[in-house]
C-alpha cells in the first residue's frame, strides 16, 4: 500500500509525534509512505528508515502557501499514485483536496485526524472536513463530540486515541547532571509550544507563589517566549524558571522531574500527558477538552489562575502519597487505554475498509 501523510510541520508537538510513529509502522509493514510537511527535525529519522519526504510550504496560513502546497501535493501524486491520504488537522486537509481534485484520475480515500481546535473553530472545520474528508478521526471522545455538535455526521467520524510512546527514560541522577539541576531540589517540567493557548503565564505567575526553590523547566519555542522571560523577571523568579527551547529530550526531562505541568485553555489528547504518564511522572493540567477524561490519573486544575496553580503544585510536591496514587493510576489507565499498538491496529482497520 502507498501512504502519503499530510500535515503542516514536523517539529516537537503531539500530532508530529503520531505521524512519525505511524509513518514507522507502515514503513515496518512494507508499505511505501510519503510524508508532506514543512520538515523539521522528525523527517530525519523517517527519511533515514525509508519514507519518501515531500517539502511544503505549509506551516505558514497564508492562501498562497496552501495553493503551492496544494500544487506540489499534486506534482508528487501524478508521479507516486497513493492509495490513500492521512492528512492531520483542517489545513493539511484542504491542502490535500486542493491536490487530488485538481488530479485528471481517480482520486485516493482520504482520512483527516482532528488533534484539537479552538472552540470557534470547530463550525469552519466541519465544513472544510465534510468536504474533503472521507473519514474523519477525532483524538478524543471530547474532539468527536465538539465535531458532531458543529454539523459532522457521526457515520463519517471515529474515535482513535493518542497514544503514550513506550519510554526508555535515562537514571534520574544521570539525567539531572546533563541538566545542571541540583539532585534535591523539586522540579517541575512543560512540555508545549510557547503560544498563547498553552498559558505559560498562568504557572510562571505562580512560581513566586511556592515555598522553598522549586525550578520550572520550560520545554518547547514560539512566539511567548520573551513575554514569559519579561513575566519570570517582574515575579522574581527569573532564577529558576528555565526555558530551554525546542527539545529533543523528552526523555532525560521526564527522569528529571518530580512533576510535568500542561496549563493549556484548549487540548484534544496531548501527547506530551501521555508521555509522562508512561514515565511515571504525576500529572497536574487544566480541566478542559481531553484532559477531563484522565481524571484520577491526572491532577486537573481548575480555575485557570495562577492561584489555583500554586495550589496544586504545592499540593503535590508536599504529599508523596497523592503523587504515588497518581502514578500508579496512570500506569494502569496507560496499560488499558493509550497503547501504541492499539492506536496503529485502529488506524490500520481505517485504511483498510477505505480501501
Amino acid at each position: 500500500m502507498r501512504t502519503l501523510m499530510v500535515i503542516a510541520e514536523m517539529g516537537s508537538g503531539g500530532a508530529e509525534a503520531v505521524v512519525a510513529d505511524l509513518a514507522l509502522d507502515r514503513l515496518g509493514r512494507g508499505d511505501e509512505v510519503a510524508v508532506a510537511s514543512d520538515c523539521g527535525w522528525r523527517t530525519g529519522d523517517l527519511a533515514v528508515r525509508g519514507a519518501r519526504l515531500v517539502p511544503l510550504p505549509l506551516r505558514s496560513p497564508s492562501a498562497p502557501a496552501l495553493a503551492r502546497s496544494g500544487a506540489r501535493l499534486r506534482r508528487h501524486l501524478r508521479d507516486r499514485p497513493a492509495d490513500l491520504l492521512h492528512t492531520h488537522n483542517v489545513r493539511a486537509t484542504l491542502a490535500a483536496h486542493l491536490a487530488v481534485h485538481a488530479a485528471r484520475r481517480s482520486t485516493p480515500p482520504v482520512v483527516a485526524t482532528v488533534h484539537g481546535l479552538a472552540g470557534p473553530d470547530y463550525a469552519r472545520a466541519v465544513r472544510v472536513l465534510d468536504r474533503c474528508a472521507d473519514v474523519v478521526v477525532a483524538v478524543s471522545e471530547h474532539v468527536a463530540d465538539r465535531l458532531r455538535d458543529a454539523g459532522l455526521p457521526d457515520a463519517r467520524l471515529r474515535v482513535v486515541e493518542n497514544a503514550a510512546p513506550l519510554p526508555r527514560p535515562p537514571a534520574r541522577a544521570a539525567a539531572r547532571a546533563a541538566l545542571g539541576l541540583p539532585a534535591d531540589v523539586p522540579v517541575a517540567v512543560c512540555v508545549a509550544r510557547l503560544v498563547a493557548p498553552k498559558r505559560h503565564d498562568l504557572v510562571v505567575d505562580a512560581w513566586g507563589n511556592l515555598p522553598g526553590a522549586p525550578v520550572l523547566l520550560l520545554a518547547g519555542d514560539g512566539p511567548g517566549r520573551a513575554d514569559l522571560v519579561r513575566r519570570a523577571a517582574s515575579a522574581g523568579v527569573a532564577d529558576r524558571v528555565r526555558l530551554l527551547g525546542d527539545r529533543r529530550d523528552v526523555e532525560r526531562l521526564l527522569a528529571a522531574a518530580d512533576l510535568v505541568l500542561l496549563p493549556s485553555d484548549r487540548e484534544g489528547l496531548p501527547v506530551s500527558v501521555l508521555e509522562a504518564m508512561a514515565a511515571g511522572v504525576p500529572v497536574a493540567a487544566s480541566a478542559v477538552g481531553g484532559l477531563v477524561s484522565l481524571a484520577g490519573a491526572v491532577e486537573l486544575v481548575d480555575p485557570a489562575t495562577p492561584e489555583a496553580w500554586a495550589s496544586a503544585v504545592r499540593r503535590l510536591l508536599e504529599d508523596p502519597g497523592r503523587r504515588s496514587d497518581l502514578r500508579a493510576a496512570a500506569s494502569a489507565l496507560v496499560d488499558r487505554r493509550f497503547s501504541p499498538v492499539a492506536m496503529r491496529a485502529s488506524y490500520d482497520a481505517i485504511y483498510r475498509d477505505l480501501i
